[in-house]
């Protein structure tokens, strides 16, 4: 048992000697050649000194904010350019697409933001406009809405009809980013109750119910200015969020600015002829008129009454139809100079706005028509998006969200001059005033204010 003792010890002696040995021709770590570097130690290329890792997690390099450099901002537009408002549709897509070309590229004008190229802030990056088709149906802008904030845009615009815009918007508040609407006027859309997208919807134009207080204000004006007699109203409204929201705010103010009102008519979108529903605005006798309608209905309702031979005093439209540059000629042919309305845009007003008179040329070059208020609205829908990238020195759309709510914004190309959203996202600068058409030209009749361009005729 003794020698197989010692023999052990003997066996551990000599493995221990090899091993020293082995050892010994090894260089030191801190030597070239040596083992890769610890995690964490700083290491000297003889270049820079970097801080290098072994975690798996760190052999690619660290994904940079790009969100102030990018090269192209992507924004998308939902609009109606197929179905029963095309037309529109159209035109609005050209005005959006005049403020991409004001924003990309360098204009001879006296506004920052069409002297540069690009957005200054986020190093000239231009903007990529990404349109989507409603096909005038609020389902399918729902859809659209959905396949446009998949590609990753900073911002979305449109809708133009109420409903349309509450659609997308329902979208766009999934995905947290911003939407501008230009020219929707249901006053649902910003009420702060109706809908639960407040957070990331803002509203150019002013809202039906704004638009409301206006027109009673205008009545009462041209009863006490003008002796025009009326105390009766009616309106005819077509069927959808925006004729249906228009009409409450009708019956709801009239008491209070001393009107009676004696009929609501109501149509349906696909009306082919308004033969009945004018008749039945007639038969009760209004002294004026309101329609919240569309230009096909709001032209079949024209010449209806003017077949009937119905002379009202005044008839006070709701956007839509009346905005539509191409009712001037309705008008003008029918003879009539009773329409008035709410109007963002008036085509007599370029000579005393050098923006606007620009813009609307660029407009009419294209359309060879004068922008209307819809359009401009539309137009200025793009141009904020891209105000507020400016202001936030970002395209992730949460800066932009915050900067819409936190900023007044230049609008040399409105009577007001500014924009500026409320909680709700209600602009709260009048973007708009009355119009009516005379001799088939949209003259400025109200406010009394330095762009009047024509005393208002009463017919009595």
């Amino acid at each position: 048992m003794k020698s197989k003792s010692k023999v052990g010890i003997i066996l551990l002696l000599i493995l221990a000697l090899l091993l020293v040995a082995c050892n010994g021709d090894k260089p030191k770590e801190d030597e070239a050649g040596g083992d890769q570097p610890k995690e964490n130690e700083v290491v000297d290329d003889g270049e820079d000194i970097k801080e290098t890792t072994v975690d798996e997690e760190s052999e690619e390099p660290p994904e940079e904010d790009t969100a102030g450099d990018a090269d192209v901002v992507k924004l998308g537009a939902v609009l109606p350019l197929t179905g029963s408002q095309a037309t529109t549709g159209a035109n609005l897509k050209v005005a959006m697409e005049l403020a991409v070309d004001l924003i990309n590229n360098s204009h001879d004008l006296d506004w920052d933001l069409a002297k540069n190229e690009g957005i200054a802030a986020l190093n000239g990056a231009k903007v990529e406009l990404l349109f989507g088709d409603c096909q005038s149906d609020a389902t399918i802008a729902s859809t659209e809405a959905t396949n446009l904030l998949e590609q990753d845009i900073s911002g979305i615009a449109g809708a133009y009809a109420s409903g349309f815009s509450a659609a997308v918007a329902a979208q766009a508040l999934e995905y947290n980013v911003p939407m501008i609407c230009g020219s929707s006027s249901s006053a649902s859309l910003t009420d702060g109750k109706t809908y639960d997208f407040a957070s990331i919807f803002n509203r150019i134009a002013a809202n039906d119910e704004m638009e409301t207080i206006e027109f009673y204000k205008f009545l009462q004006l041209l009863n006490d200015e003008y002796d025009a007699g009326i105390e009766k109203v009616a309106i005819a409204y077509i069927n959808n969020a925006y004729g249906i929201h228009a009409d409450e705010m009708f019956a709801q103010y009239a008491p209070e600015y001393g009107f009676e009102v004696v009929a609501q008519v109501s149509y349906e979108p696909s009306i082919t002829a308004a033969d009945t529903e004018a008749a039945q605005v007639i038969d009760a006798k209004p002294d004026a008129v309101f329609h919240a309608s569309y230009i096909g209905d709001l032209t079949m309702f024209a010449q209806a009454y003017n077949a009937y031979g119905y002379q009202p005093k005044m008839i006070m439209c709701y956007c839509g139809g009346f905005q539509d540059a191409s009712f001037a000629d309705v008008a003008k042919e029918l003879g009539v100079n009773y329409y008035a309305g709410g109007q963002a845009s008036a085509a007599v007003l370029t000579e005393k706005m050098p923006v606007f008179k620009y813009v609307n040329e660029k407009y009419k070059a294209v359309t060879g028509l004068d922008i209307d208020g819809p359009a401009l609205e539309e137009f200025a829908s793009i141009i904020l998006l891209a105000q507020a990238m400016e202001a936030a020195e970002s395209s992730d759309p949460a800066d932009i969200i915050e900067a819409l709510r936190s900023n007044t914004f230049d609008a040399p190309y409105l009577t007001v001059g500014k924009i500026a959203f409320d909680d709700n996202g209600q602009n709260t600068h009048m973007a708009s005033f009355i119009t009516q058409l005379i001799d088939g030209v949209y003259q400025v009749v109200y406010p009394l204010d330095e762009y009047v361009t024509a005393e208002p005729i009463v017919n009595k």
